[in-house]
């Protein structure tokens, strides 16, 4: 009886560990251009465990829908791709940035005001979910951080 308690408090300890184990960084999402159906997300998001992580979908406040999209080139075109998962290495940081991986944001159940700060949640394949906050950024904003850089440990 002892021993299936303490598995059950291991297993509860590694599962909050991990969650400090994945990091989400300057999240900002852009203001929805009047008349426009959507509007994007970048951040970082750095998996600091030792094993993969794999990301399965994202929820903001005050959104509908949230997806995760990739840029890719096709017959050396660029197009948008959404991806069901996105799988994130042991030691890594996935870049979420103009040109690559993004948030597309949809369906504003209210108006986003620059400056206001949104509760997201990532949630994992795992089981494990991850709470970040986004910053609302005006239209002609940079939404990404000028020092985004990409790394491994």
């Amino acid at each position: 009886m002892f021993k299936r308690y303490l598995l059950i408090i291991i297993s509860v300890f590694s599962f909050s560990l991990a969650a400090n184990q994945i990091t989400v960084s300057d999240f900002t999402v852009r203001e929805f251009i009047p008349g426009a159906p959507s509007s994007v997300g970048y951040f970082q998001l750095a998996n600091h465990t030792n094993q993969e992580q794999v990301l399965t979908s994202v929820s903001i406040e005050k959104l509908g829908r949230v997806e995760i999209h990739n840029h890719v080139q096709k017959n050396g075109m660029m197009s948008m791709v959404k991806l069901e998962k996105l799988a994130i290495d042991a030691h890594s940081t996935a870049m979420f940035q103009s040109g690559g991986l993004h948030l597309m944001l949809f369906s504003p159940k209210s108006k986003l005001i620059k400056g206001e700060s949104l509760s997201a949640t990532f949630n994992f394949a795992s089981g494990l979910t991850v709470n970040g906050k986004a910053t609302v950024v005006g239209i002609n904003e940079s939404v990404e951080n000028a020092h985004q850089h990409h790394h491994h440990h």
